[in-house]
Order: C-alpha cells, then sequence, then structure tokens
C-alpha cells in the first residue's frame, strides 16, 4: 500500500518549522551587559558582539537559501510518498539544530570542534535534501517529466555545498581563519550553478518549441 500526503498540510508545516529556526537564531545576539556598557568602550562592547553576527548571518541565509530551494523542489510535485515525507521531517531536525549548532559555534569561535559540529549539520543538511530530491525523481512524483532539470539543478547546488563545507572542515585543521571565511565562496559558486542550468533550461524549451511546431 503506497501512502500519499496532500502536499498543502506538508509544506504549510515545513514553512512553519523554517521560520521558527529563522527566528531562533536571533535570541543568541544578547546585547551587552549594562556594566560593560558603562566600563568598556564602544568599539570593544561591538567587537565582542561579532562572531555571534558572523554565525547568525550565515545561519539566516542558509535556512533561508534552503526554504526557497524547498519551496521550488515542492511546486514541481503532485504529493508526498511516506520516504519523501520522512526524509523532510529529517531536514526539518537538521533545520531545527541550528540555531543550537550556531550557539555553540559562535560562543567558541576559535575552536575547531564546535565549527566541524556546525559545518557537519549544515552538510548533514544538503546530503539530505539531495536524498529527498533523488527520492522524488525515483518515485515519479513530478507533476510533468520535463520539469527534471529544475531538480538536476537542486541536486548540484546541494552537493557544491556540501564539497564547500567539507573543504571547510578540512581547511580549518591548519588555517582556521580561513576556513571561517571559506564559505563566502559559495555565493560566485551558487551563481554559476544558477547561471548554467538557467541557460540549460532556456535551451531546452527553445528545442521543446521547435519540436512543437514541427
Amino acid at each position: 500500500m503506497n501512502l500519499t500526503y496532500d502536499k498543502t498540510r506538508v509544506n504549510n508545516f515545513t514553512d512553519a518549522v523554517f521560520a521558527i529556526a529563522m527566528t531562533l537564531l536571533v535570541l543568541d545576539l544578547a546585547v551587552p551587559s549594562y556594566q560593560a556598557i558603562q566600563t568598556k568602550t564602544f568599539a570593544y562592547n561591538i567587537s565582542q558582539l561579532i562572531p555571534n553576527f558572523i554565525g547568525y548571518t550565515v545561519s539566516f541565509i542558509v535556512i533561508a537559501v534552503y526554504w526557497v530551494s524547498h519551496m521550488n523542489i515542492s511546486k514541481h510535485i503532485k504529493h508526498y510518498t511516506a520516504s519523501v515525507l520522512w526524509i523532510n521531517i529529517v531536514i526539518l531536525f537538521m533545520v531545527v539544530l541550528m540555531p543550537f549548532t550556531t550557539a555553540f559555534y559562535c560562543k567558541t569561535f576559535y575552536i575547531n570542534e564546535p565549527f566541524m559540529v556546525y559545518s557537519g549539520n549544515i552538510i548533514a543538511l544538503c546530503l539530505f535534501k539531495y536524498l529527498m530530491v533523488y527520492r522524488i525523481q525515483k518515485d515519479g512524483l513530478l507533476n510533468n517529466p520535463k520539469e527534471k532539470i529544475t531538480l538536476q539543478w537542486v541536486k548540484t547546488r546541494d552537493l557544491a555545498e556540501s564539497l564547500i563545507w567539507i573543504l571547510a572542515i578540512i581547511v580549518s585543521l591548519k588555517f582556521v581563519i580561513l576556513s571561517r571565511l571559506l564559505p563566502i565562496l559559495l555565493l560566485p559558486l551558487l551563481k554559476f550553478i544558477d547561471i548554467v542550468y538557467s541557460r540549460k533550461s532556456t535551451r531546452r524549451g527553445r528545442r521543446n518549441s521547435r519540436k512543437s511546431k514541427k
């Protein structure tokens, strides 16, 4: 018996979890104490908050990117099967962990082990989303088989993100500061992937248009 689940209910629940996780991130941005404001310089107090701001910003962007990606996936499928639903639940578990791993990493910014835990959280998120897309293809859940290129685009982005974070962990063993900056490479890399797949999609659309005219 192949159970299927209404995607509207699943998506509403997923959106709520993403929103809660993004909100929880800000709770670790504690303002300096009254005593610190009175006895320390403004520059010093701000400098103490920099690791938290970096962690908050990176994690907020990561969760936002995954929410947008999840939205792009869900609009192309008919419904959820049991396997895809449970993979989605694991993804939400990884998303809810983000506020904890972010706080753990930010409070010990220059220590590698918390950074590895944080990076591992994001890598797991990438790989489970890749697995979800794989199951969507395997279970034949696409509204239109021609939309397969969208799933290929999502999988390529997930693999690229995983590789960058794995590289960051490896680099952290020798170069701590560089490893913290390495994820910045994701911005141009993901943009490049978007451009490549946008062109592929455009070319495929033109070919299909020519075929339909013949």
